[in-house]
């Protein structure tokens, strides 16, 4: 019943894009049957067997074999729990999670689908990677930013109704999106070719299977065979650390993001810094204090040694939004220019992929701040600083010269023909990596620890479903994914839209294999949705108190204060859950505002100071 189906896709894609995804629901899909899966369990641990029916039965089920070995009776429903695996717990493996619950899973009398979800990351805590500086300089919480995964899991799945309307109507998910179940009654009227199972005769028109929570298991993903269907991975924490386990799944999600690898340079992985984790956020936190504690004993010394040098690699937006931030944070706050921040990028122009106008208010202020920008530059290698040791007994000092090193530089006026190449080198006190490194071909591990197919960069190669051509039952999504010739952006809006897609073809998939035929009729066919992106806009960070945003393909522009504070509440909204969402908006809300009163005393203070400065070094007064 098309109707049906599209009432289900609407309310899971509702936070990407409402009226479009509604639009080719309604015209590309058709009902969906109720689902049949088989069982999968976890071997090597204490999992619990989730299904009375095995496999191989649910193999024969679907090719419609063993009809009499396993009669379904409408008296006595058949329960089947498949496992269904996301690897990655990004913005596609937690959106992924999260939505695959709210699917409408059979659950009528000749049998009931209850979906077994695991979640599996390194980390136990998921991370909103577009506010992870303001988590380092203290403009946000570790919770806001960096939720645990078991506190956004709580209360996923369906079984305890949480957020729902007994009185009918329209009620909210644990999601905070509008819940439309209560309605489907109402709206099945309107279709010629009402499905049998929603009737209202059969007392089941407004009930959903209960679905457990989703489990969240810590470990790292060793390899993926895909031929028996099983995952292959360590565990990670206090309890049973290190085990190695092998996971059984009926589908699988892999959202383990882009792979960065930086064992390909030489010295980069021992000094460069990257920032995607919340212990990357937090050693540069340490680091950027060991830079202030250091400027400030040089000028108690009146030692002016010459500008520390930070260096930023990779133009892109998160490499653009950190160099802005660092100045922000290291001259603008002390009124002095003690550092100086230089940006490296290997293409012909920082934020390349940007909107033009978010392009153009990002390079106005790159060079309004003193950002040295070297583009078409690439880096060969980091070597030990080659600076005097010091003999001064500054732990701080000792501390710094540690992590400071001398960047090896290459630069080509022109690309294409390596014409007028160049090498030199630069000192940096803090080097810090946002970009990106082809994985080398000797270290096939994790996902690529597989047969599935893959590019040069690594990332698995799909369809435009989404899935693996040679092994449906594989999705991938995000950025170790690739559906297309022309990637897609690395970018959080992708990755969460293609969760939801993602999630939807999960559950056609194994409909379409385990539903068996009834009354000798074909079963009707739930069509997979092939995943279009939708560009819903772009938001950069340009300072503590400085953003842009470009949205509706340049009839939204804004910039400045007023997009800083409109950036942090979208981004209250787009948290994974509503509660989570609720929690952003207050504690962003209220740290903003302290933050602006704090600024303004500085402000105010770096005048007067300034005001002075001028005093005492204007010309003398000619009193002749």
């Amino acid at each position: 019943m098309k109707v049906t189906t599209s009432l289900y896709l609407l309310r899971a894609v509702a936070m990407t894009s409402f009226s479009t995804y509604q639009r080719r629901a309604a015209e590309a899909f058709a009902p969906p049957s109720h689902n049949l899966a088989a069982q999968n369990s976890i071997t090597n641990s204490n999992r619990p067997t989730h299904s009375a029916v095995t496999r191989n039965q649910a193999e024969k089920i679907s090719n419609n074999e063993g009809e009499n070995e396993n009669p379904i009776s409408p008296a006595d429903p058949t329960i089947y729990e498949p496992h269904i695996v996301i690897l990655g717990g990004g913005f596609g493996g937690i959106n992924t999670a999260l939505t695959l619950p709210s699917l409408p899973w059979a659950n009528d009398k000749n049998c009931r689908i209850r979906p077994k979800i695991t979640l599996v990351d390194k980390s136990e805590r998921f991370v909103f990677l577009p506010l992870l500086y303001e988590l380092c300089v203290g403009d946000a919480s570790l919770e806001e930013v960096a939720p645990t995964f078991a506190s956004l899991l709580e209360g996923s799945g369906t079984g305890k109704n949480e957020g729902r309307s007994e009185s009918g109507g329209l009620s909210l998910l644990p999601r905070g999106l509008p819940d439309l179940t209560n309605l489907m009654g109402s709206f099945q009227i309107l279709s010629s070719q009402a499905d049998n199972d929603f009737n209202e005769k059969d007392g089941d028109k407004d009930k959903k299977v209960e679905i457990d929570d989703v489990t969240f298991v810590r470990g790292q993903v060793e390899g993926i065979d895909v031929k028996n269907q099983q995952v292959v991975m360590s565990t990670l924490g206090k309890k049973n650390g290190g085990e190695i386990n092998a996971i059984d799944y009926d589908a699988l999600v892999i959202a383990t993001g882009g792979e960065i690898s930086l064992d390909a340079i030489p010295g980069a992985s021992k000094y460069a810094l990257p920032f995607y984790t919340v212990d990357q956020c937090f050693e540069l936190k340490r680091r950027l204090s060991l830079v202030d504690n250091y400027l400030g004993e040089k000028r108690k010394r009146q030692n002016d040694g010459g500008k520390e040098s930070v260096v930023v690699v990779g133009g892109g937006y998160s490499g653009v939004e950190l160099a802005l931030n660092l100045v922000d944070r290291l001259n603008a706050s002390s009124g002095r220019k003690d550092v100086e921040v230089t940006l490296v990028h290997r293409g012909k122009q920082v934020l390349q992929y940007a909107t033009e106008h978010n392009r153009n208010s990002g390079l106005e202020r790159l060079k309004a701040a003193g950002v040295n920008i070297m583009t078409s530059t690439s880096v060969e290698e980091i070597l030990p600083w080659e600076g005097e040791a010091t003999t001064s007994g500054s732990l701080t000092l000792d501390a710094l010269n540690k992590q400071k090193c001398i960047v090896k530089l290459s630069s080509s006026t022109d690309k294409d023909t390596n014409e007028g190449d160049s090498t030199f080198s630069i000192p940096a006190t803090l080097l810090l990596w946002t970009a990106g490194a082809t994985p080398t071909s000797d270290r096939n591990t994790g996902i690529r620890n597989s047969i599935l197919p893959r590019d040069v960069m690594g990332r698995i190669l799909t369809s435009p479903t989404l899935n693996v051509k040679e092994h449906p039952n594989v999705y991938a999504i995000g950025d170790c994914s690739r559906p297309k010739k022309v990637p897609y952006a690395a970018t959080a809006q992708v990755a969460m839209q293609q969760a939801t897609v993602a999630s939807w073809n999960v559950y056609a998939t194994l409909t379409n294999k385990y539903i068996p035929k009834r009354n000798g009729n074909d079963r009707d066919t739930v069509e997979l949705l092939p995943f279009n992106f939708i560009n819903l806009g772009e938001m950069m960070t340009l300072g503590s108190n400085d953003a842009t945003i470009s949205s509706l393909n340049g009839l939204v522009e804004i910039g400045g204060p007023a997009a800083s504070w409109l950036r942090r509440w979208i981004y209250a909204v787009r948290m994974p859950t509503a509660k989570q969402g609720i929690k952003a908006a207050v504690d962003g809300t209220g740290r903003k505002l302290a933050r602006s009163f704090v600024d303004g005393g500085l402000n105010r203070k770096q005048a007067e100071s300034a005001a002075g400065e001028r005093k005492r070094t204007g010309k003398p007064v000619d009193w002749k």
